[in-house]
């Protein structure tokens, strides 16, 4: 559920039909718009359109200013398969793009390189519509007021949609003939953003806080099928990660039940790639058959992190396999050239839709021994009429566990599938990959730090925590220069300077590298470093929550501020949870008020709409909890203290330091001349301890 809500604005949408067809593009020679000298995937994409294109910036901006003509704004990313739609049917078209650039000033903008222009304007959809999406499209006055916003438009009109071109003609018109009208609704409509982070703020919490929260989670929890909502569905990992932290600090059993049924039925479905590891974006189905075939970073980073959570809970051989799944696919696929992970795998190949994953009978009969190809496609659930009935070809997935779909040995079965997904991987990648999104975004990678820091945890195997420093180490060696942080970097070319999410990630990256490590420099040096950058200068005037950006000489009409944890964790709640991680460490006041009012401000929300503030939620709830503490000081502490980051315990505080040489609170007047562990909760401890049995025992 979300608490977007739609406002009484005009949807300014024509009637009837377009003035004269768009006709076909098919230029001999595709020429070459302002794009080509651009490094984004989705920009270079547009190069060869015949629209007159401009890349976000001030000399777009200065011609709209200068010739006073309204400006469309087209926002999508290069994995966006419905951008790909409109690209085609529209922005290839040459009548299509003489009308375009006619009438208005175009600019195209990748929505993962430049998050603050993609915010502001997904604003303005929403408020008009009461949704949004990509490819979003938005229309500005010269100053670069939003007065109208939408998302695909078809060439025609369908869908119960005008066509595009009408759509591009009558806000033509309106503008040259009824301008008044036009400025009166970007005047609303700057006013409805400004004002929609207020809105949210004065939600009334519920009297029960926390249980409220909880309830409504469960309530939207899909008891039959896992996770939440129908179709499409999304892993929204976040809020099964607070259904499991939930449960194991009040011992509810149905949370942690719930956290497991959902990502074992993600495991099970199409939207894990059975063959070749990693998580797509989403499954159009309620059943989790059916992925939108888009691989997204950030999505396989959070789900890393659940999975870690789940095997340090309630182990489980599915949780590691899909960890070291995941993890070679990212390195193979992944990967890039010189450190670090690219962004995103489109979802098609060759033009298609999925092509690169699904599978006929007939390939696995040519490719597997004849007595395996039964087997094998009764447990990848492959028929020869397809289970994919709209493409009548098949999605692998699991429709049994393993004894059940044969009559085999166990050990014997499970051989045989394996030799056999080694020979579909193998085929596969000789098939054409699907396009590639090579940008290095620093949020995305930093999410991915933290998930191999938990991947550590859990299994104790040193690969995902030398994966978690190399790519940690990559990103100060490629995305910081001369003390500034970016956003992203692509084909050598450094974006925009770093925003509140993507500092808000890496020093959560620093905090999750520093308990795995047990070294406080990650924390004390760097998580510090950067959260005083932010509290600095991307605080509001209340000095309670952050904008996006600094709010100073910035080009866009609104400084805004996002709240809500969706497919990616909101910068506001990720910095509540570094601000009272650090206040926990430091002891310092200024770290835990501060979260302590984040939380205060936005808590109604968070109550009431659990699943769209889930990562709100989980700091929420370890701030009620009593704070715990396991401090392990003296010779060899580091390695004492090791076992104890296997064991999932949501809040527990663990340090470890061998010598005198930290002035921290919870280090002062600990240290003796051998290994002592020291068991404290809600700032009480128990007398310090020889063994980590006793400890254990005091944790307990």
């Amino acid at each position: 559920m979300t608490v977007r809500r739609r406002c009484r604005f005009r949807e300014i949408e024509p009637a009837g039909e377009p003035l004269r067809p768009p006709a076909p593009y098919l230029p001999k020679h595709p020429p070459m718009n302002r794009l080509q000298h651009e490094t984004s995937p989705y920009l270079l994409q547009h190069a060869h359109n015949p629209v007159d294109w401009y890349p976000w910036g001030e000399e777009a901006l200065a011609r709209a200013r200068r010739e006073d003509k309204p400006i469309l704004v087209s926002i999508g990313y290069s994995t966006c398969h419905w951008c790909h739609v409109m690209e085609r049917e529209s922005f290839e078209r040459e009548e299509t793009a003489r009308i375009m650039n006619e009438h208005f000033v175009c600019i195209k903008v990748d929505r993962e390189e430049r998050p603050d222009v993609d915010q502001v304007y997904m604003d303005a959809c929403q408020a008009i519509s009461g949704g949004g999406g990509w490819p979003l499209n938005a229309f500005l006055l010269p100053d670069g007021r939003p007065f109208y916003a939408g998302t695909y438009y078809p060439p025609e009109p369908k869908y119960n949609r005008p066509s595009w071109t009408q759509v591009v003609q009558h806000l033509a018109q309106t503008f040259a003939n009824d301008r008044g009208s036009l400025e009166e609704q970007a005047e609303r409509l700057v006013e409805n953003i400004s004002t929609g982070s207020d809105r949210l703020l004065r939600i009334e919490p519920p009297q029960d806080g926390s249980q409220s929260m909880m309830e409504q989670l469960r309530a939207a929890y899909d008891g039959a099928r896992g996770g939440f909502g129908g179709a499409p569905k999304f892993p929204m990992s976040q809020a099964l990660e607070l259904l499991l932290a939930n449960g194991l600090l009040t011992g509810n059993n149905q949370d942690v039940y719930f956290a497991g049924h959902g990502m074992r039925a993600m495991l099970d479905g199409g939207i894990y790639d059975q063959i070749g590891g990693g998580f797509s974006r989403y499954t159009v189905d309620a059943h989790w058959r059916v992925p939108h075939f888009e691989k997204m970073l950030y999505d396989n980073a959070l789900l890393l992190r659940l999975l870690a959570k789940l095997q340090m809970a309630a182990p489980d051989p599915r949780y590691l396999q899909a960890i070291g799944e995941t993890t070679d696919w990212l390195e193979r696929e992944m990967s890039l050239p010189d450190g670090g992970y690219r962004a995103a795998l489109d979802a098609d190949s060759e033009g298609v839709e999925g092509k690169y994953y699904v599978w006929n009978y007939e390939e696995l009969e040519a490719l597997l021994p004849p007595d395996d190809v039964e087997l094998v496609a009764d447990f990848y659930g492959i028929t020869r009429e397809g289970n994919w009935e709209e493409e009548h070809t098949n999605i692998p997935y699991r429709p049994g566990s393993l004894p059940t779909v044969t009559g085999l040995p166990p050990d014997v079965a499970a051989a045989k599938i394996k030799a056999a997904s080694k020979l579909m991987a193998d085929a596969r990648r000789q098939r054409i990959p699907p396009g590639a999104d090579d940008k290095l975004l620093l949020q995305w990678n930093a999410l991915l730090v933290s998930g191999w820091c938990w991947c550590y945890r859990a299994t104790g195997d040193d690969r995902y925590l030398k994966l978690a420093q190399t790519l940690y180490d990559d990103l100060g060696r490629h995305l910081q220069k001369d003390g500034q942080w970016y956003r992203n970097l692509t084909s050598g070319r450094l974006g925009a300077p770093a925003f509140l999410d993507d500092y808000a990630a890496l020093a959560a990256a620093a905090l999750d590298l520093g308990e795995v490590t047990l070294d406080l420099d990650y924390a004390l040096t760097d998580a510090r470093t950067l959260v005083d950058h932010v509290l600095d200068t991307f605080s509001d005037d209340r000095m309670t929550m952050f904008y996006l950006r600094p709010p100073t000489d910035s080009e866009l009409p609104v400084a805004t501020q996002d709240f809500y944890d969706n497919a990616l964790p909101s910068g506001n709640s990720q910095m509540a949870s570094n601000l009272y991680r650090l206040g926990r460490l430091t002891g310092a006041e200024r770290y835990t008020d501060r979260a302590e009012r984040m939380l205060k401000a936005i808590g109604g929300a968070v109550s009431r709409y659990p699943s769209s503030f889930a990562g709100w939620g989980l700091t929420a709830l370890l701030m009620q909890q009593p704070e715990r503490e396991l401090v392990v000081t003296g010779p060899g502490a580091r390695a004492a203290a090791r076992p104890f980051l296997s064991e999932y315990r949501p809040g527990l505080l663990i340090v470890a330091s061998e010598e005198d040489s930290h002035d921290l609170p919870l280090l002062r007047n600990r240290y003796l001349s051998d290994l002592r562990y020291f068991v404290c909760e809600n700032r009480s401890c128990h007398l310090p301890v020889a063994t980590a049995e006793a400890a254990r025992q005091q944790l307990n």
